[in-house]
């Protein structure tokens, strides 16, 4: 099973992005549907302080769990909550992920959220297709059964000898 998604147009000049809608809940404060990036180059899933508002995060209460990130050229506080999230088009598609929501109003960006390496990409397995502007979400298992298990029939045991470095 696998869901194909069209890139969107975004930001202005409009630019074609791989963007999802997706709902952030968190816990019983409230749920918000909002439009997403999916950024491979994103170390961690991030939501903006108008998403954080919208679900009822309380931020900078004592014990919570806080850190800085680097986006869009400055550095950024961040709050991190587990939040449940779901595609808006398909709700099969739920996970529970570590989400960092940035707590100044300042961030802008043509979107509410990054789905990045942690809580989006380590959960499904994304193919992007530029050329036709798609990509496919499919669950790490299905696509392993789809594309990987070839792969996995062989397995690599040793490195490549032309990535060594010179003198081992």
């Amino acid at each position: 099973m696998y869901r194909l998604l069209p890139y969107r147009e975004e930001g202005n000049p409009p630019i074609l992005r791989p963007t999802v809608d997706v709902r952030l809940e968190h816990g019983d404060t409230g749920d918000w549907t909002l439009r997403a990036l999916i950024d491979t180059g994103a170390p961690v899933t991030v939501f903006d302080r108008g998403a954080a508002d919208a679900v009822g995060v309380r931020l900078s209460y004592a014990g919570a769990e806080s850190g800085v990130i680097r986006m869009l050229g400055g550095h950024w506080a961040v709050q991190f909550e587990t939040v449940q999230l779901s595609l808006a088009v398909d709700t099969e598609y739920a996970w529970t992920a570590r989400a960092a929501f940035v707590k100044s109003p300042e961030l802008q960006m043509p979107f509410q959220g990054v789905l990045g390496t942690e809580g989006f990409l380590d959960k499904f397995a994304v193919t992007f297709n530029k050329y036709y502007d798609y990509f496919v979400l499919e669950r790490p298992d299905d696509f392993h059964d789809r594309i990987g298990a070839p792969l996995a029939d062989e397995p690599v045991t040793s490195p490549d000898p032309q990535w060594e470095r010179p003198g081992n």
